[in-house]
């Protein structure tokens, strides 16, 4: 049987070129789709629409990128500040306005994040790590982002007057992801009183009360994505479970301590003896095995 003949890459449709390359992220879109990547696809690199998502947060690629590519902001020569301001540049300049989030690294301050309130004002989602962002700077940067969406924010943001400044300015505000050590229903009622249409919540790894989620599920009534996963200490209790059965994904699983496991939102299972694991922990100790040491 003849081999059917090949077709090489570069004469793949330019439209699925652009949808290839909104995946692969801020690095390979920066060096042009891939080094010494075909014209064809550098260009699909360049449309606007590959630029509706960025993500910045593997810094040490990005800046090793811009190296490799020549002029351009470079950690060699810029402060990272400067360098991360310079590499938002080009992707607001790329994206003609068309940016529809942005994933911002860990020292990322409130400077970039009015610069994106000034150059992006169609932007639906940010992540911003920073703990260190004052409320004023943080309120006129939200002022310019009306289509905002949602945000992932630490909680030195979590207080009422931040957060009803967000519900003010963005009708269309629905998701919050939270990083925090501990939550408990004092947060959780700022957090219900000042975003009262949330659909989606996110606070992982953090230690919630038991009150705090209650407070949640009875507060948020439009509320549909609840994850609070990866918690140390139980908070579960049937009343939770009951209360969160009208969601459509709720996440509460426990995390891994010590080789032992606490609980499963997989399989159900509550305060697992890891004398007697579930199938979800064999599952886990068997991947462990075979993985060998770390």
């Amino acid at each position: 049987m003849a081999t059917p003949p090949s077709r090489p890459w570069a004469e793949l449709q330019h439209d699925l070129l652009v949808a290839i390359m909104s995946r692969v992220g801020a690095p390979d879109l920066l060096s042009g789709g891939a080094p010494r990547a075909c014209s064809s696809w550098r260009a699909a690199a360049r449309d606007p629409l590959a630029w509706r998502r960025v993500d910045l947060r593997d810094w040490a690629a990005l800046t090793s990128c811009r190296r490799e590519e020549g002029p351009g902001p470079s950690s060699r020569r810029l402060p990272v500040h400067a360098a991360l301001a310079g590499i938002l540049e080009v992707a607001a300049t790329l994206s003609d306005g068309r940016i529809e989030t942005v994933l911002l690294p860990e020292f990322a301050d409130e400077e970039h994040l009015l610069f994106l309130a000034e150059r992006c004002p169609n932007l639906h989602y940010f992540s911003l790590p920073s703990t260190c962002m004052t409320y004023d700077q943080f309120c006129k940067a939200i002022g310019g982002l009306h289509s905002l969406k949602g945000m992932a924010v630490d909680e030195s943001l979590i207080n009422y007057d931040a957060l009803h400044h967000v519900h003010q300015c963005c009708p269309d505000f629905v998701e919050l992801k939270v990083s925090a050590l501990y939550v408990d229903e004092e947060m959780a009622s700022v957090i219900c009183n000042s975003l009262p249409h949330l659909k989606k919540l996110e606070i992982p790894s953090s230690d919630t009360s038991s009150a705090a989620i209650i407070k949640f599920l009875d507060y948020l009534e439009e509320l549909e994505y609840l994850d609070i996963s990866g918690y140390e200490i139980s908070a579960i209790s049937s009343a939770v479970l009951e209360k969160a059965s009208r969601l459509k994904v709720f996440l509460w699983n426990s995390k891994f301590e010590l080789g032992e496991f606490m609980d499963c939102s997989n399989c159900g299972e509550h305060n697992v003896n890891p004398q007697d694991p579930c199938k979800c922990m064999m599952e886990h100790k068997v991947m462990d095995w075979l993985a060998g040491p770390s």
